[in-house]
């Protein structure tokens, strides 16, 4: 099951609450795991992780219904996360508030100043597409952007694909969004994939995705990281 050997940046793999981890050689295929808050905790800790595998980031996706709290996030550093994902991220703002929060919660657990990465889901609302702020020195910690089209897409009550098969004005502003953000930063980018894409799909999407300036993939999957 080798990923595409000509991409320079493993995909994102996200697990939904409750979902276990997938074997060791998926993941030994993909840069971390994002696992989805169920309330205020999750299901995995580092010690979930093969011993072997030391590679793969554990991340935890934050801020879908409600802020996240500074007990969340002590609790998340606590059972080993590498980092958090920020779900609709609007600004700056979001990030540097997320920074300090983790500036706490890293002291509470002594855990090294600044070792606790972010990534940001950008561009996944009208406020971020149009944001006239740069992203750029916001916080050390920031190192990559995603893109969900599905989630801009339903923001704006429209589809990711319309009827006839062409892709609404909003996505294609929000991919750009994205890409120019985090270039602009000097960030990653991560283009989140339709979780139904078979295979001939998903290399074809992976490759658009890097023509269009993303650094990798995000999938929603372990069968997707199977079939590239």
């Amino acid at each position: 099951m080798p990923v595409n050997d000509s991409q320079t940046t493993l995909p994102l793999l996200y697990l939904k609450a409750g979902q276990p981890l997938p074997s060791s050689e998926i993941l030994g295929s993909v840069e971390a795991v994002v696992a989805e808050m169920d309330g205020s905790t999750t299901h995995l800790t580092r010690s979930d992780l093969p011993r072997t595998d030391t590679r793969c980031l554990l991340l935890a996706r934050v801020g879908m219904e409600s802020e996240p709290g500074e007990d969340d996030l002590v609790t998340l550093i606590g059972n080993g996360f590498d980092g958090v994902v920020r779900a609709g991220c609007r600004g700056p703002a979001d990030v540097e508030k997320l920074d300090v929060l983790l500036k706490v919660a890293e002291a509470a657990t002594g855990k090294p100043h600044g070792r606790t990465v972010i990534l940001a889901e950008y561009a996944t609302t009208p406020e971020s597409v149009l944001s006239p702020h740069s992203l750029a020195g916001v916080s050390p910690r920031l190192s990559a952007l995603v893109f969900d089209a599905t989630v801009l897409a339903e923001a704006c009550g429209c589809r990711p694909v319309t009827a006839t098969g062409d892709v609404p004005a909003v996505v294609r502003a929000g991919r750009a969004a994205a890409v120019l953000r985090a270039r602009e930063a000097g960030l990653a980018a991560y283009d989140m994939l339709a979780a139904d894409a078979d295979e001939a799909a998903l290399r074809r999407l992976w490759q658009n995705s890097v023509d269009n300036g993303f650094s990798s993939i995000a999938l929603q999957s372990p069968q997707q990281i199977e079939l590239l």
